[in-house]
């Protein structure tokens, strides 16, 4: 995981590498410039919005729906696709077509831009060791960083755009993505286009839908998915470089004091965690038995180069899976379902569903074929933190009680011959 050793608890960085807020979580770990290049093309401001640069992502975003609308954009484009060009031209406003490209290739630019940016900040966030206030309570809401499931962000987005963002904890974000959600399936007649594709009347679902206002959602409906799961992703990565840099910091006011000597009756105990809370409640616990704090060495392990996984998950969260490729292909074979459903049998969201799903599969067997590495589907536990406690005999038995209720993944106890060297 991208972190550089602690430097000093003293430094006061320029550089932050992320914040929480009554608003919600941000953070300015790396994203992939060509991976939000691609978002603003799809739909201008998604880009930013997947660095999270929140800001100007809502501006991009109403002015795409304003001006798209205008020019009756998406209909153009379903007509021209569908080999119809006499209809399409008449149907483009030409003039707000002029005023649309200049934003448009700002959005694209702009994102690949500030990715680039992001990732040098990160850089010099880590050089500095920037730390981060893990909880914010406010008289509005209590917002912790904590590790969570991608996989469950990922699947409240795919029911209800915005509910996977705002179980990530970012707030703005899964209220605005919500409100447009409500707002352009409205304008879509999308609802009644629903019921009928599965009740079996494709005709009437076909007939009622506003061609021009579903074409937003094929772009929106899987970036809310895709964000969701990366911003899930990212908050977990967030949470295991603040614990690296608290026990680091620990560790160094703890070596400062007076080293100790092995008595008789002395246990020595080893134990690995993953990083959690639980790290710093076995701490806690530990020392309310009565074990001097000098005597719990609790430092993060270097990680050997990982392995690649399909998806991230709570047990490995480094940002190396491979979806950005699938949903890349996901989102392009539903907007070419959505516009080719509007002609075919099935109506425009049976096919914009089967082009969604099949082009993720067909982008996951490209990104895997690509790999030079064996995949894993998920990862197991691993060992993040490392544990030592020396302690009297006697405690022994509440110690490993408090190990097993803080989940440790394992533990030993040093036979006596080893004197550890600390």
């Amino acid at each position: 995981m991208p972190h550089q050793k602690f430097l000093s608890s003293t430094i006061q960085p320029r550089y932050s590498k992320g914040a929480l807020s009554t608003f919600g979580a941000n953070s300015s770990y790396p994203r992939i410039p060509w991976v939000a290049a691609w978002w603003s093309f799809t739909f201008p401001g998604f880009g930013h919005i997947f660095l999270g640069r929140y800001l100007p992502g809502f501006i991009l975003i109403i002015w795409e729906l304003f001006v798209n609308t205008q020019a009756n954009l998406n209909y153009g484009i379903a007509l021209s696709m569908l080999g119809r060009f006499d209809e399409a031209k008449s149907v483009i406003n030409e003039e707000w077509v002029l005023l649309y490209m200049g934003a448009y290739i700002f959005g694209i630019w702009d994102s690949y831009r500030s990715a680039v940016e992001i990732g040098k900040s990160h850089i010099l966030s880590e050089v500095e060791d920037a730390p981060v206030v893990p909880s914010v309570v406010s008289a509005f809401d209590i917002i912790i960083l904590s590790k969570k499931k991608t996989v469950l962000a990922a699947v409240w987005s795919a029911l209800s755009p915005g509910m996977g963002q705002l179980y990530s904890g970012h707030t703005i974000a899964g209220t605005f993505i919500l409100a447009w959600w409500i707002f352009v399936t409205y304008k879509a007649n999308t609802i009644g286009s629903w019921f009928y594709s599965f009740i079996g009347d494709f005709s009437t679902a076909i007939a009622i839908v506003d061609w021009q206002w579903f074409l937003f959602l094929p772009s929106m409906y899987a970036f809310a998915i895709y964000q969701a799961y990366v911003a899930v992703n990212e908050n977990n990565i967030l949470f295991d470089i603040e614990q690296t840099r608290y026990l680091r910091v620990r560790d160094e006011q703890l070596t400062q004091q007076k080293q100790y000597t092995l008595e008789n009756d002395t246990i020595e105990i080893i134990a690995t965690f993953e990083h959690s809370p639980f790290v710093e409640m076995a701490i806690h616990d530990i020392e309310t038995l009565g074990v001097p704090a000098k005597n719990i060495v609790a430092l993060p392990l270097e990680n050997l180069e990982s392995q690649t996984f399909i998806l991230d998950s709570l047990h490995r969260a480094d940002g190396r899976s491979v979806l950005d490729g699938a949903m890349v292909s996901g989102t392009i074979f539903m907007v070419l379902g959505t516009i080719y459903g509007f002609v075919w049998y099935w109506g425009p969201v049976i096919w914009g569903l089967l082009g969604l799903v099949g082009g993720f599969l067909l982008g996951l067997l490209i990104e895997i074929a690509f790999q030079k590495k064996k995949l894993k589907l998920f990862a197991s536990r691993k060992n993040e933190v490392y544990m030592q406690i020396t302690c009297h005999a006697s405690t022994k038995e509440h110690l490993l009680k408090i190990l097993k209720a803080r989940q440790a993944n394992g533990y030993l106890i040093l036979p006596q011959r080893i004197t550890p060297d600390i």
